[in-house]
């Protein structure tokens, strides 16, 4: 087995004490893929002895930062330290390396648990939750090391269970449970932090993800066993407590009617007939999630004894922007401040410290916010059913691989220290706080792994695979849980409502799930526990979060694109992006990249339309889907035999008596609903073929053509089409002939903005003017080949200047709506054409 990842225990943003801890214990693990995969992940600790830590005082003065570092013990894992301090780390093993840092305090001075409760699954043999610890320190002045800390797993609090017939708490101290809870009875876990007074209790819930639990029938209907055949949709609902019951119901009932009715979500509309929408709720024990950021520090009043305030997530991008650094940039580039910082002339610093940045994209007021740019706690994780959380914490870190050597000291002017300072700095390199996913402390490693893996064995997909229809005790969940090795409709099509306001959203889990918040707000309100001393920091929801509900339909139909291999096509960096060379096409299929599309060798950035997949696609006059795989026939005429059924048999009747040109493309959507490039191959695409009998009695026609026999096999849900000629009877494509030479002739995107280094993620992008072609009244609608998107402005490329994959757009573009009718009911294509095909009415007067 192959190592998938590295990880670090505890986590990667550490903290100990000189004094009245016991020692910080540190174990480097391997994580690989377990046989049979559905069975999740092998974890085992690196032998001792064999990796290896690089400390580092980031806020030294330059040719000082390698002085005064904590040591680490290979032999036995341990960490000893002299002064209080911030450092980063570098830690690796073999060709992997993950980055952290540590914080040296002198003392302890209290704790608590960071959750109100928490909810754990029934598990023979896995701890799944880990309960949050929170510290606060001594205040080293001038050390600049926070006060309020994370110490989960740390080994610094001894968690007990109040009886082990309940709960189990495994060495890294996660919880199992052992026997599930009844409603209104938790199990109760004790802490003790020994010195620091007595126990502290935390209410712990068992939940058996894997029973059966019931979902309705929102849109649809008929029988179940025939669910294979449709595109099934699946709402969860993640933070309605049980009094939000209602709450969810209606924004189920409103999604679907807005999705399946409204034009502008077009083509789900028109495809209606072939999906099935179901509901499956599930009460948590709080609303809202859990954030793995921290929250800026905003205006705080105090009344009545609470102290409350509201901030922006740490880091946010609401500050800087244009030709400025947004914080969240900056931040990236050099790091959060530390505590009291009161250094001056800090781009001049940043710069003597070997960060990259650029001076003219910072401001008095840009590096002010930065210095504002902190925390005073740790807000509580909040106690929802599956365990979903906002950002990501500082200490959930995904490995990489190339470790970077450690210079042999801190001399000015080496490409080796830039090169160790860049890497460190990747600590604070993390996801977007809108990233919507689940949190690895509901999650453990064994079952779950960030980013685009699929994680089987996860309690999510245990919960959908128990799925059934109410009244009926047949499970029909399997038609969401994922197979790598076959196409399903269903995959990907389960859309998690969360009942929280602040913005987020993501489709994850390697695209089996997309789950998004209700509404789009940028910052959240807290509350402290006590209004003097400032540790225990709680979200302060409303009891009654506001719905939008024009966003949640449009974020389920645009996540949901994801499931049909649509890429985003909106720009959140700038610049080209680090995979701009690769020589491979993107996996979506309305993105693609310059190293795949280059022009031959062209040094510049022309680019080659011939290898652009979208602008093969045809545009079709009628279409049908073939019922049963096809058959090679000598009578009543000898041909290729196709069972298409009764609808629409007269259209082929039409075709028959005026010998119109039929073809034939075999099902091509691959195990992940990749559909292009298309297949051109003899074995599975015909072209010249026509209507030599139909038999309307059998719902069946028998394709001809001259020279041709035996046909290949055309697998049941191939389609058989009529393409769309021009008046000159050629074929047409989704890209105009007049679009298609100007790419040809000048191999440049058609983008009338040709800026590609600055990101544009807010407009629509308008074509260059065109020689004898008139656009569509919405120019920006022209299909042919924009550049930005997959979210780089530059060297990447998408089919038209506006999409319901980038934002700002209601609508799907041609070329995506095309894909989605292709993969559900490629019948519509002819439908989908005459209503929606973007073109001037002089272009439309050029064809039959």
């Amino acid at each position: 087995m192959t190592d998938l990842d590295l990880l670090l225990f505890p986590h990667c943003d550490l903290h100990m004490a000189l004094s009245g801890t016991p020692p910080l214990v540190l174990t480097l693990a391997t994580r690989k893929e377990a046989t049979p995969a559905t069975n999740g992940f092998v974890v085992t600790a690196v032998p001792s002895g064999q990796c290896e830590f690089d400390f580092f005082a980031p806020f030294n003065a330059k040719e000082h930062r390698f002085e005064g570092l904590p040591t680490f013990d290979k032999a036995t894992g341990k960490v000893t330290a002299t002064t209080p301090g911030v450092f980063l780390f570098q830690a690796h093993f073999g060709n992997q390396y993950l980055v952290g840092r540590l914080q040296v305090h002198r003392s302890v001075v209290g704790w608590w648990f960071g959750n109100d409760s928490v909810t754990t699954a029934l598990d023979a043999t896995v701890a799944h939750t880990q309960p949050s610890l929170y510290a606060k320190f001594s205040d080293d002045a001038g050390a600049g090391t926070d006060l309020i800390g994370d110490i989960t797993g740390h080994g610094y609090v001894q968690l007990v269970p109040a009886d082990t017939r309940q709960l189990v708490v495994s060495p890294t101290g996660r919880v199992r449970g052992v026997l599930p809870t009844q409603p209104g009875t938790p199990w109760v876990l004790s802490g003790l932090f020994p010195g620091l007074g007595g126990a502290q209790l935390l209410n712990v819930w068992v939940t058996d993800y894997t029973a059966q639990h019931a979902l309705t029938w929102e849109l649809g209907g008929g029988d179940p066993a025939a669910l294979g055949d449709k595109h099934n949709v699946l709402f969860l609902a993640e933070g309605f407590r049980e009094q939000d019951r209602a709450k969810f119901d209606e924004i189920v009932t409103r999604t679907v009617h807005e999705m399946f009715e409204k034009p502008a979500h077009e083509p789900y509309g028109m495809l209606r007939a072939s999906f099935n929408a179901f509901k499956a709720f599930t009460p948590s024990q709080q609303h809202t999630v859990t954030c793995g950021f921290r929250v800026s520090a905003g205006e705080e009043t105090v009344e009545a004894g609470r102290a409350t305030g509201s901030g922006y997530p740490i880091p946010t991008k609401r500050i800087g922007g244009g030709t400025l650094y947004t914080l969240e940039e900056l931040v990236r580039r050099v790091g959060l401040p530390m505590r009291g910082d009161s250094r001056s002339n800090l781009p001049a610093t940043w710069q003597d410290q070997d960060l990259d940045i650029d001076p003219h994209k910072i401001t008095e007021d840009l590096v002010k916010a930065w210095k504002a740019h902190q925390s005073v706690g740790i807000l509580h994780a909040r106690d929802t059913f599956f365990g979903f959380h906002l950002g990501n914490r500082l200490a959930d870190r995904a490995s990489g691989t190339d470790p970077v050597p450690k210079p042999p000291d801190d001399a000015r002017h080496s490409a080796a220290v830039t090169a160790f300072v860049a890497r460190l700095q990747e600590f604070y390199q993390n996801e977007p706080t809108r990233n919507l996913t689940l949190d690895p402390r509901r999650h453990p490693p064994e079952l779950y792994m960030d980013g685009s893996h699929v994680n089987p064995a996860n309690t999510l997909l245990r919960f959908v695979g128990g799925l059934k229809l109410t009244g009926s005790t047949a499970p029909v969940g399997a038609q969401w849980l994922p197979d790598g090795s076959r196409f399903q409709p269903s995959r990907g099509l389960i859309a998690l409502i969360v009942n929280d306001g602040l913005i987020g959203g993501t489709n994850l889990n390697g695209r089996t799930v997309t789950a998004q918040t209700m509404n789009r707000l940028p910052q959240l309100s807290y509350v402290y526990a006590n209004a003097t001393d400032k540790r225990e920091q709680r979200r302060d929801p409303p009891p009654d979060i506001k719905v939008d509900f024009d966003d949640i339909v449009q974020t389920v139909a645009h996540e949901f694109g994801h499931s049909f291999n649509l890429s985003d096509e909106y720009e959140e960096f700038d610049g080209d992006g680090t995979d701009a060379k690769q020589s491979a096409d993107l996996f979506g299929d309305n993105v693609s990249v310059l190293g795949f599309l280059r022009a031959g060798d062209d040094p510049d950035r022309h680019i080659d339309p011939a290898k652009v997949k979208w602008l093969q696609l045809p545009r079709i006059r009628s279409a049908a889907v073939l019922l049963t795989d096809s058959v090679n026939v000598t009578s009543p005429v000898q041909g290729i035999k196709i069972t298409i059924g009764s609808r629409n048999i007269a259209e082929w009747q039409l075709a028959q008596k005026l010998l119109t040109e039929v073809r034939l493309r075999n099902f091509g959507i691959a195990p992940f609903g990749r559909q292009l490039p298309l297949d051109v191959g003899a074995a599975h695409y015909l072209e010249g073929l026509i209507v030599g009998r139909v038999l309307p009695a059998e719902g069946a026609i028998i394709l001809t053509r001259a020279g041709t026999a035996p046909f290949p096999t055309f697998v049941k849900g191939s389609i058989a089409f009529v393409p769309l000629k021009d008046n000159q009877h050629q074929p047409l494509l989704v890209v105009e002939p007049d679009v298609l030479k100007y790419l040809r002739d000048h191999r440049d995107p058609l983008n009338q903005n040709p800026d590609h280094v600055q990101k544009n993620d807010k407009e629509d992008d308008n074509p260059v003017d065109i020689p004898d072609f008139s656009p569509p009244c919405k120019s920006a609608r022209t299909i042919g080949i924009f550049e930005g998107g997959a979210t780089f402005a530059g060297a990447h490329y998408r089919p038209t200047g506006r999409c319901k994959m980038r934002r700002g757009s209601t609508d799907f573009c041609h070329v995506c709506a095309w894909l989605i009718v292709n993969r559900v009911d490629p019948t519509f294509h002819a439908l989908l054409d005459r209503k929606f095909y973007p073109e001037s009415k002089k272009e439309a007067k050029k064809h039959e």
